[in-house]
């Protein structure tokens, strides 16, 4: 858990240091800009850069946050019902094949069924 941790604070940080990048390049180019429109577009580009970090951030946060859900998932399964995705061998006579639904964990229950007044 500690190690989850130090990977999401350091993607943080890398976040950052990238946002800060971004924001020290669009003053160099403000300073530099000959015209109105250099200095937009050096604003520009300085936005664009936040977001594409930004965006980088939030994808490894999905990416941890999809990786610790499936752990909390499977982490006291311990198979007891099939193979996920195996299948069946056909019948004598016949040229059709099964798929074996996966198993499913004990601790799931089914959604409820709505009820309609």
């Amino acid at each position: 858990m500690q190690a989850v941790k130090e990977k999401v604070k350091d993607s943080v940080s890398a976040a950052k240091a990238k946002e800060k990048q971004a924001k020290a390049e669009e003053k160099a180019g403000v300073a530099t800009a000959r015209s109105r429109a250099e200095e937009e577009l050096a604003h520009e580009r300085a936005k664009a850069r936040v977001a594409a970090a930004k965006m980088e951030l939030h994808q490894e946060k999905a990416l941890r946050r999809e990786e610790a859900i499936l752990h909390r998932l499977h982490k006291h399964h311990h198979g007891g019902g099939g193979v996920a995705g195996a299948t069946t061998a056909p019948a004598a006579g016949t040229t059709a094949t099964t798929t074996v639904p996966p198993a499913r964990p004990l601790h799931h229950n089914p959604a409820p069924a709505k009820h309609y007044y």
